[in-house]
C-alpha cells in the first residue's frame, strides 16, 4: 500500500456530487474515485482536516465515507477535488473552468487503447471480463506520465462514456462490450471481438463516421450477423445510421429490413430482404425471413378452418422475432419452463400482439382471415370445466354456456371435472382450441377467477402456476396440460 501511496502522491481526482450522496455523507467511488476507494479500504486513509477516509462496500457498490460533517460545505451538483497530498487526502470544491486539454486527451487514449486490450485478452480467455479496471489504468498512466493527474480533470465517469466507453463495475470497455460472459461463451475468439466492434460502431455512430469495417465483419461471419440482427430488431436503427448504411451490402440490408421489421413495417422489410437475397441468394438469415413473410399469404383454396391454423402458427412465429421475444420470456421467469406452449397464449393475446401482427402484415391476409383474427381479439381467456369425453369429442362449460370440441389430443388428456383455463378460437367453423390449456386445481378455482378480471394482468396468471399448492393437493393440480 505504501507503494500505490508514494505512486498517488499529488494526484486529483474529482468527482460530481448528487443529493443522494450529501444525505447519505458519502462519495460514491465505483468510477470517478475508484483509485481512492482502493487506497482508502482497510484501515483507511487520513484525511487533512482530521479523521479518517474510509471504503465502505455496505451497501454494494463502493462508497468513501469520513468523519461527521466531513462534506460540509459541499452542495449539490458541486465539483469536488479530491487530493492525495503527503499521505492526507484534502478535499476542495473545483469550477474546472480551465484544465489542460492534452493531459485529457492522454486519459482517453489509454483508457481506449487498454479497453481494446482487455476485450482481446477477455476473448481469448484471460481475463475474465470484457473491461479493464478503472484504478489499474489510472496507476499505468501515472507510472507513465505522473503529471497526468497533478490538475483537476473532468470526473473520469462522464469522461470516458463521452469518448464512447461504457462503464460497469468499476471496469471501462468498449461500448457493446459483452459483460455477461455466458452471453458469448458459444462464441470463437475472433467473433467475440467482432461483435463488440459492431456493436460499438452502431450504437455510438454519429455522422460521417465510417462503417466499412463494421460492414465488413458483419460480412464475414454469418454468426455474429444473426446476433447483431436480432439486437437491431429489438432496438431499430435511428434514420441518420440508416442513411449511412451501404444498401449495395446485404448484411446492411439485412439490418436495415430487420430495422423496420421491428417497428411493425413488415411489407417494408420483405421489400428489403428481396434485394438482400437478390444481391446475396446464399444469404441464410434473409432467406429465413423470405420464408416467414411468403408464408403470411396463404393457399386461396383452402378452407378457413385449415387457413386458420396456419394462422395461428403465424402468431406464434410472430410472438417468437427478437422484437417480442421478451414477452414469453418474461411469462416463463414469473412461471415454470414446462409452461411455455400455454404462456404464449397468454402473450400473444393479453399484450394484443394479434393486433400487431395485423397492423404489420395485415394487407398480406384475406379479408375472412383478417375478420377472423380480429374476433380472436376479442375472445377472452376462461376458464372451463370439463363436463364429458366421448372418443374425440370434448364437453365443457363455463357458467350457463355449453361448448363441444372434437380434438383428438385434448380428449386424451382430459378428464370430467378437470378445469381448463384456455380460450376457444372460432376456426372458421366453430370453436378449437388452438394453444396448450392450463389445468386448474379445483381447489383453486376462486383464485383463477379473481384473476380473470378484465384485464387480465398475464403476470398474475402466469405466477399463479408457480405459486406453492395448498398442503395436500396433489402434484399434478396446476400446469399445462
Amino acid at each position: 500500500m505504501s507503494e500505490l501511496l508514494t505512486l498517488s502522491e499529488g494526484a486529483v481526482l474529482t468527482h460530481l456530487v448528487t443529493r443522494a450522496e450529501l444525505t447519505d455523507g458519502v462519495l460514491l467511488a465505483a468510477d470517478d474515485l475508484r483509485l481512492w476507494a482502493r487506497l482508502a479500504d482497510g484501515a483507511g486513509v487520513p484525511l487533512a482536516v482530521g479523521g479518517l477516509l474510509r471504503t465502505s462496500i455496505d451497501t454494494g457498490a463502493p462508497v468513501l465515507t469520513g468523519p461527521e460533517g466531513w462534506l460540509a460545505g459541499v452542495e449539490p451538483e458541486d465539483m469536488i477535488a479530491l487530493r492525495l497530498r503527503d499521505g492526507a487526502f484534502e478535499l476542495s470544491i473545483t469550477e474546472l473552468a480551465d484544465f489542460p486539454a492534452e493531459r485529457t486527451i492522454r486519459v482517453v487514449q489509454e483508457f481506449g487503447e487498454q479497453a481494446l486490450d482487455g476485450l482481446r485478452a477477455f476473448a481469448e480467455g484471460l481475463e475474465p471480463s470484457p473491461g479493464v479496471p478503472i484504478d489499474v489504468v489510472v496507476l499505468e498512466l501515472l507510472m507513465k506520465a505522473p503529471e497526468t493527474f497533478a490538475d483537476p480533470l473532468p470526473p473520469l465517469a462522464p469522461l470516458l462514456r463521452n469518448a464512447s466507453l461504457e462503464l460497469h463495475g468499476g471496469r471501462v470497455g468498449i461500448v457493446g462490450a459483452p459483460w455477461d460472459p455466458a452471453s458469448v461463451a458459444d462464441l470463437t475468439s475472433l467473433d467475440i471481438i467482432r461483435l463488440t466492434l459492431v456493436r460499438s460502431a452502431l450504437r455510438t455512430y454519429d455522422e460521417g463516421n465510417d462503417l466499412s469495417k463494421a460492414i465488413t465483419y458483419l460480412s464475414r461471419s454469418e454468426v455474429v450477423l444473426a446476433r447483431i440482427a436480432d439486437e437491431v430488431e429489438r432496438e431499430p436503427l435511428g434514420p441518420a445510421l440508416i442513411e449511412a448504411l451501404p444498401r449495395t451490402e446485404p448484411a446492411a440490408l439485412l439490418l436495415i429490413a430487420r430495422s423496420a421489421e421491428g417497428e411493425g413495417r413488415s411489407f417494408e422489410a420483405a421489400e428489403l430482404i428481396s434485394e438482400a437475397l437478390f444481391a446475396a441468394p446464399d444469404l441464410a438469415l434473409a432467406q429465413r425471413d423470405a420464408a416467414e413473410y411468403a408464408a403470411c399469404r396463404t393457399d386461396p383454396d383452402a378452407p378457413l378452418p385449415e387457413r386458420s391454423a396456419h394462422l395461428f402458427r403465424q402468431l406464434l412465429t410472430y410472438l417468437y422475432r427478437p422484437a417480442r421475444r421478451s414477452l414469453i420470456d418474461d411469462l416463463i421467469g414469473l412461471s415454470v419452463r414446462v409452461a411455455e406452449p400455454a404462456l404464449a397464449d397468454l402473450a400473444l393475446f393479453e399484450n394484443d400482439v394479434v393486433g400487431e401482427f395485423l397492423d404489420a402484415r395485415g394487407e398480406w391476409l384475406r379479408d375472412d382471415e383478417t375478420a377472423l383474427l380480429e374476433s380472436w381479439r376479442r375472445t377472452p381467456l376462461r376458464l372451463w370445466e370439463v363436463l364429458d369425453v366421448a372418443g374425440e369429442e370434448i364437453t365443457v362449460r363455463e357458467g350457463e354456456e355449453r361448448v363441444t370440441l372434437t380434438d383428438e389430443l385434448l380428449s386424451q388428456q382430459a378428464l370430467p371435472g378437470d378445469l381448463m383455463l384456455t380460450r376457444l378460437l372460432d376456426d372458421g367453423a366453430g370453436p378449437h382450441v388452438f394453444g396448450h390449456p392450463f389445468k386448474v386445481d379445483p381447489e383453486r378455482r376462486e383464485e383463477m377467477l379473481d384473476l380473470l378480471t378484465d384485464p387480465v394482468d398475464p403476470y398474475a396468471v402466469a405466477a399463479f402456476f408457480r405459486r406453492p399448492r395448498r398442503p395436500g393437493t396433489p402434484p399434478e393440480g396446476d400446469g399445462p396440460v
